[in-house]
């Protein structure tokens, strides 16, 4: 868990897994684990790590996907929503974005060279290329 991530907000089961094997001199099961097994996770767990998987209620949870798995990854995913100036400074050709969580920032020339926002804003400018902008 990355530092300052809130433990309450990770899933407390994953899966449903199938049982491959199931031990009863051990009280363990062996799950098949097809995507972590390259991680090297072990497959084998005690009887009072597994839950029996409940499928969801549409009605009292409708539009729930069953597998929803939040991503906690240290890096923030943000979206382009539009490009909506640019400016040109010493250090080279600077973008106004405007950012879909409401952000407006300054990026650099290389930061948005891929982004389709920028194809649109050249188009809008009648130019084909960024060092064309006047």
């Amino acid at each position: 868990l990355p530092k300052g991530r809130a433990c309450k907000l990770l899933p407390k089961f994953i899966g449903p897994y199938k049982v491959l094997e199931a031990q009863n001199e051990s009280s363990n099961v062996v799950l098949e684990l097809p995507e972590l097994k390259a991680r090297k996770i072990h497959a084998t767990f005690h009887n009072s790590l597994i839950r029996p998987h409940v499928p969801n209620n549409d009605s009292r949870f409708p539009n729930r996907e069953a597998k929803a798995f939040y991503d906690f990854d240290d890096e923030q995913e943000w979206f382009v929503e539009e490009i909506i100036g640019h400016e040109w400074t010493n250090g080279g050709l600077q973008f106004r974005v405007q950012w879909t969580l409401g952000d407006v920032t300054w990026e650099p020339l290389s930061g948005v060279k891929d982004l389709e926002a920028l194809d649109r804003y050249l188009e809008l400018r009648g130019v084909k290329q960024p060092h064309n902008l006047p």
